[in-house]
């Protein structure tokens, strides 16, 4: 098992070695490090069990499943006979990646309604998967004889899922009760349907009302939170039309570059002043 993030939140990952009693945190990629559990013993005696009591929610749960077949092939010492070795590499080469996109659809079509979101579980996958944005610029737009600025600003929380999952976020809308999601649940209701669709569904809610307050009860654990904090001052400036002064928008323009990829570094930041 393992679970991987950028090196700038690598603290979640020994919160969780912490948590699980064992496993390593590992550098994973250039910038990524990696908490891992590979002992068979620790698998079956800690995150299994753990897991077994707080279901996974996405298709990821039919990996977990993979995992436990895994794990009892060689608690057992199948694993040292050529039969039972074979079932674990045949696990392995349909987990993951490699597990069909009809399978995953399917399986949370068929528990879409069994799915029981919980705070603290939505706090994790926000803070996994979820993306807080602020956007604004200026432009200049001529009426009648006047040339006018126009000013336009955007606060939305985003989260994204590979198709096979977008029952998840259609729960994720109903817990905030707000946002909508793109490509429409009727445009991917069906597996015939989500196939011609294109890789990702996402869930975005433009009404930062209806879960402002609900980041402010549960704290996110990674680096997300410093986008959370930019983002909930943008808003309350955007409320304030802070933007209409030269100051103002300066300030909000320099909040929205610096998170996300921008907090990294300002040019890397996707959201440009247009004059």
């Amino acid at each position: 098992m393992s679970v991987t993030q950028k090196s700038h939140s690598q603290g979640v990952l020994y919160e969780l070695k912490e948590f699980f009693g064992c496993g390593q945190v590992i550098p994973s990629s250039k910038d990524c490090m990696r908490f891992v559990v590979q002992s068979n013993k620790d698998i079956t005696t800690k995150i299994i069990p753990h897991f077994t009591n707080y279901p996974l929610q996405t298709s990821k749960e039919l990996n977990f499943e993979s995992l436990k077949r895994a794990a009892l092939i060689v608690s057992k010492g199948d694993h040292l006979s050529s039969e039972g070795l074979n079932e674990i590499v045949n696990l392995k080469n349909s987990m993951n990646k490699n597990r069909s996109f009809d399978e995953q659809y399917n399986h949370l079509l068929l528990n879409k309604d069994k799915v029981k979101l919980n705070p603290y579980w939505v706090l994790g996958f926000v803070d996994a998967e979820g993306t807080f944005g602020s956007l604004i610029t200026k432009s200049s737009i001529v009426k009648g004889e006047k040339e006018l600025e126009k000013i336009v600003t955007r606060s939305r929380l985003s989260i994204s899922q590979s198709t096979h999952d977008v029952f998840i976020l259609q729960h994720i809308k109903n817990f905030f009760k707000a946002g909508y999601l793109d490509p429409t649940e009727k445009e991917i209701d069906t597996l015939d349907k989500a196939k011609i669709c294109r890789d990702s569904s996402f869930y975005y809610n433009s009404t930062p009302e209806s879960f402002m307050s609900f980041f402010e009860d549960y704290t996110l654990l990674t680096r997300k939170l410093l986008d959370f904090i930019d983002f909930k001052q943008f808003y309350l400036f955007k409320k304030e039309k802070y933007y209409l002064t030269e100051k103002g928008f300066e300030k909000m323009l320099s909040l929205s570059s610096r998170m996300n990829s921008g907090r990294d570094d300002i040019n890397k930041s996707r959201k440009k002043r247009i004059n």
